[in-house]
Parts: structure tokens; C-alpha cells; sequence
């Protein structure tokens, strides 16, 4: 393959964008958002490793803080996950007393608990660390440009699989 705008990939029957290099992993959005998740999670781990809870789990919490009462199905909207893994989330976050379920009938209800309570300025000083860092290494109009567009990404995404599953 020669370097030019367009050139055939030899694994795949298409075309891809090749501006700078032979690689074709370079046009390949689910690789390149999947290797960036991982960076920016290593740098969330950081940031959060002296709280002793997960970055997810922080930014559950960070909806719970917002919205106390929120119930689990919208956690699972908000955060992209399975209500399989909020449950999970839910029961960890809930033994260390970061959170308290209230059930009314079926339905399950979401507060801040104590340990919680506790913590929210820390986890919110830890996001803030987090945003500051890669803002400091990406540029902040790079940081928010990809936030944002990678938002919109995943709401096409998940209409898409919604109306197709």
C-alpha cells in the first residue's frame, strides 16, 4: 500500500483514510475509542486510587449526588451499562455504605449513604483532577471536542441498537 488519501486495506474489501501512515487501525473507530477508554482509565485509576472505589462507581455516585431517589433503570441509561452491572455497582457501593436502596414494591430507589455523603467533595475533587489532567495533555478544546462528539456517537449508537436488537 502506498500512503495517499485512499487506499484499499489488504485485511478488508473497502476503502480507508490513510493520511499519515499505512495503518489501517489509524481509521478504525472502534479500535481507536477502545485504546483511548484505556488511557483515560489509567488515568482515572490515579486519580481515584486513594478513595478505594472505582472511577464507574464514582460516576454512579456522581448521579446519585444529583438526582438522590434515582432508580436503577435510569442509572443504567445514563451510564451506558446493563442493569445487571448497576445491580452489581448498587450491591458493592451499598455494603461500603456509599449508597442506600429503599424498595417500594418492585421498584428500588437510589440515596447517597453516609460513607457517601463523606466522600463527595473527595470524588468530586478526583473528577476535577481527572478533567484537569487530560485537558493539560490533550488541549482543552481537544478534550471537549472529542467528549462532545463521542457523545453524540454513542446516543446514535444506542438509538440505532435500540430500534434493531
Amino acid at each position: 500500500m502506498t500512503k495517499n488519501n485512499n487506499c484499499m486495506c489488504k485485511h478488508f474489501n473497502f476503502e480507508v483514510n490513510m493520511d499519515t501512515d499505512d495503518n489501517f487501525l489509524e481509521s478504525c473507530l472502534f479500535f481507536n475509542t477502545n485504546a483511548l477508554s484505556r488511557y483515560l482509565l489509567k488515568l482515572a485509576e490515579k486519580e481515584f486510587k486513594y478513595l478505594n472505589i472505582s472511577p464507574a462507581h464514582a460516576s454512579l455516585l456522581l448521579l446519585v449526588y444529583d438526582s438522590p431517589g434515582i432508580n436503577p433503570k435510569r442509572l443504567s441509561q445514563l451510564l451506558h451499562l446493563t442493569p445487571s452491572t448497576i445491580t452489581r455497582f448498587i450491591d458493592s457501593l451499598e455494603k461500603k455504605d456509599f449508597v442506600i436502596r429503599k424498595t417500594q414494591g418492585k421498584s428500588a430507589f437510589i440515596s447517597p449513604g453516609k460513607k457517601g455523603l463523606e466522600q463527595k467533595k473527595l470524588i468530586a475533587d478526583a473528577y476535577k483532577k481527572l478533567y484537569l489532567k487530560y485537558t493539560e495533555i490533550l488541549g482543552s478544546e481537544t478534550a471537549n471536542q472529542l467528549s462532545f462528539s463521542i457523545f453524540k456517537a454513542t446516543e446514535k449508537l444506542a438509538s440505532f441498537l435500540a430500534k434493531n436488537e
